[in-house]
């Protein structure tokens, strides 16, 4: 009597703890098939454990159905969030699916998805796969070009240096302002800027 009562003890804490990871499994990292083998293996020790009786074979099979259609629901429910659609045709259709049938609606979707341009998962765990998306596309700076030859300073070549070319200078400044620019260039006479030939 108490090595049965133990044994009945035992076979309840091992439900509950079942019953506990079966509610709270997600797909999470998991592939589909993964995620599907890990709850067909936990249903499958819940089966083991089960203790029901039956009246008569219709008794069963309503058991059986109501079962079934809860481990669909508990399938769907652990599902990522990238599997909204098919989850829900799924649920608003009015042909019934067995288990079978749901996974392998669900697998297909996921091998769609990984063959679609943008709709690859590539194992990246669910948690970063969201913060990826958000991120938009980098674009290197462009390199900055020196004049190396004369002035030294980056932003222009020396066929470009207006040290050199005071012309260029001046009439980029004349197309904007209308006015003759100064240029900086040497201070030779008591440290006033030189002027050029055009403003003479």
């Amino acid at each position: 009597m108490l090595e049965q009562m133990y044994g009945q003890k035992k076979r309840k804490v091992r439900v509950y703890q079942l019953m506990k990871d079966v509610y709270a499994l997600r797909q999470g990292d998991l592939s589909v098939a993964d995620f599907y083998a890990t709850l067909k293996s936990k249903w499958e020790d819940l089966d083991y454990h089960s203790e029901a009786t039956w009246h008569c074979h219709d008794d069963q099979m309503q058991y059986v159905a109501k079962e079934w259609d809860n481990r669909i629901f508990l399938f769907l429910a652990g599902l990522n969030d990238e599997f909204e659609n098919i989850r829900s045709q799924i649920l608003n259709s009015e042909e019934s699916f067995s288990i079978e049938d749901v996974y392998s609606r669900v697998e297909v979707e996921e091998q769609r998805r990984l063959v679609t341009p943008g709709g690859k998962r590539d194992h990246i765990p669910y948690n970063e796969r969201s913060a990826l998306v958000s991120r938009g596309p980098s674009s290197a700076p462009k390199p900055l070009r020196r004049c190396t030859t004369h002035c030294k300073k980056t932003g222009h070549t020396v066929d470009f240096c207006w040290d050199l070319h005071l012309e260029r200078l001046g009439n980029r400044a004349r197309s904007s302002s209308g006015k003759t620019p100064v240029s900086e260039d040497t201070k030779s006479s008591g440290g006033k800027a030189s002027i050029s030939a055009k403003q003479l």
